[in-house]
């Protein structure tokens, strides 16, 4: 099999289109694949004879940089983490070889950030009025590690974030005065309780509802 570096051309920003013929004396094929300009500088290509193995890393290449790409149109819509990431990219199509060394890409030229991306979701959370175990649960859920997330609720912690204000401000916007009847306020409790909030925490903000000044039962 001869193979064969027939020509190179200009792709987009930073990338060249390396067209490779293969002929087994019988039939012939060209390929055209993309790669960053970097990778062509690095692997010294020219046109003239290829060798198999150089062709075999042309080709590798070529599929990294694609899903790579198709990584940073993903996340043009929005932070996610890296085991998202790679799954997307997986449902796209992608062997998960290629993008999990697509997605590892991604993460070291700094356009992915499991920390920041942890945190930022957290704070949508929080703004949700979810409580701490919904919050680390749906982190849980994107795909987040252990780290990530413990540094997201930090950072939630460390912006003065009260899950007890949080939980009464839910209760406030979903009904309008705390039921009388023990059994209808066990639902509510149970209810809120499914927002990710402790009992011991919906308790607490129940009680700071009934002591205000003008509470919700003299609504």
């Amino acid at each position: 099999m001869r193979i064969e570096i027939v020509s190179v051309s200009a792709g987009g920003e930073d990338e060249v289109f390396v067209s490779v013929e293969m002929c087994d004396g019988v039939h012939s094929d060209r390929v055209k694949l993309l790669v960053p300009s970097s990778a062509y500088v690095d692997m010294g290509l020219r046109s003239g004879e290829c060798s198999q193995e150089l062709f075999e890393c042309l080709e590798y290449e070529s599929r990294v940089y694609a899903a790579y790409k198709r990584a940073l149109s993903v996340l043009s819509f929005g932070a996610c983490s890296e085991r998202m990431l790679v799954s997307k990219l997986v449902a796209k199509g992608f062997e998960r070889v290629i993008a999990l060394e697509a997605v590892q890409r991604v993460s070291l030229r700094g356009f992915l950030s499991e920390k920041d991306g942890a945190e930022r979701e957290a704070e949508r959370c929080a703004a949700k009025l979810w409580g701490p175990v919904r919050i680390r649960a749906h982190l849980g859920s994107r795909g987040y590690g252990k780290d990530a997330i413990d540094g997201a609720m930090f950072s939630l912690e460390d912006a003065g974030i009260d899950y007890i204000e949080s939980c009464q401000r839910l209760i406030e916007s979903k009904y309008k005065r705390l039921p009388s009847d023990r059994a209808e306020l066990q639902k509510l409790i149970a209810a809120v309780c499914r927002y990710g909030y402790s009992l011991s925490d919906v308790k607490s903000a129940c009680a700071k509802i009934a002591s205000k000044k003008e509470s919700l039962y003299d609504q």
